[in-house]
């Protein structure tokens, strides 16, 4: 083969795996990665990101994706002033993105700005009711509690998360807690997240066992509702079980020793021929 052939393949290969990597992988990276917190041309839980490479440096952005966490801990000014702007939820750590990974995404981003719609390419679904009724409350807050198990298995929310509710238990202190949750995200961002969930654990939690709309729609309306009604709750810090539970084993384990001690032997083996 000739030197310009070889060329002109290799340039011609260079330019597919290019475009490949800037069009079709920024675009299904964003999907997988990002859609949860941010749609295009609106604010969802995190900023519409149409602009934002006119906005950032590519350097900036790579970074605070990478680890926004540590840019607001270090005292960022621009990543502070992102914090503060959206309810100071901080946005999870995207450190499994590669640099070119994100300049993928950013591509993406930036090629949607062009277009007429950008939004155009989202896949968008619909939750409904939003007003909820009594049941959808009641049926939300026993599938976060577990009392009612998920149709597709997935694990009870309560296992990682509280809510400061008197008719729940204390939950668990793994994830965030979200008794406040929906006024903080509100509809969108709540089913968002509760649909396609950004963060990894959560993500593997419920990757083989999603939930349905239906699902999704009564845990919403759980939150709604705890949130409605959360400055009359108790604050449940779970002491009153700690203290309960481990009275209770602790009685119980003198009672045994005390059963074990009854049946002991009272003399020693050698005592009848020893008074022989």
């Amino acid at each position: 083969m000739k030197k310009r052939n070889v060329f002109w393949l290799v340039f011609g290969l260079s330019f597919c795996l290019c475009f490949n990597s800037k069009g079709q992988d920024g675009e299904a990276i964003f999907k997988q990665n990002c859609i949860a917190c941010h749609i295009l041309g609106q604010k969802l839980i995190g900023p519409d990101l149409i602009g934002v490479n006119d906005k950032r440096s590519e350097d900036w952005l790579i970074s605070f994706i990478k680890s926004s966490q540590s840019m607001i801990k270090s005292g960022d000014p621009q990543a502070l002033a992102i914090y503060e702007e959206f309810n100071q939820l901080m946005m999870n750590d995207q450190a499994h993105l590669s640099n070119e990974d994100i300049k993928a995404v950013l591509h993406y981003i930036a090629k949607q700005e062009t277009t007429d719609d950008p939004i155009e390419n989202i896949v968008e679904q619909e939750f409904v009711p939003i007003e909820f009724s009594s049941e959808d409350v009641a049926n939300g807050q026993s599938l976060f509690s577990g009392k009612k198990p998920f149709k597709n298995g997935g694990p009870s929310c309560i296992s990682c998360h509280n809510v400061t509710n008197n008719n729940l238990i204390s939950g668990g202190r793994i994830a965030k807690d979200l008794t406040n949750a929906y006024s903080r995200m509100g509809h969108a961002g709540i089913t968002s997240i509760i649909t396609a969930s950004p963060f990894p654990a959560m993500s593997t939690a419920y990757s083989d066992s999603p939930l349905d709309s239906s699902e999704v729609s009564q845990l919403s309306g759980f939150l709604k509702h705890a949130d409605n009604v959360s400055s009359e709750q108790k604050i449940n810090s779970g002491a009153n079980y700690f203290v309960l539970g481990g009275g209770g084993g602790v009685i119980i384990l003198f009672l045994l020793i005390g059963l074990l001690w009854k049946e002991r032997l009272r003399q020693s083996v050698k005592e009848d021929i020893y008074k022989r």
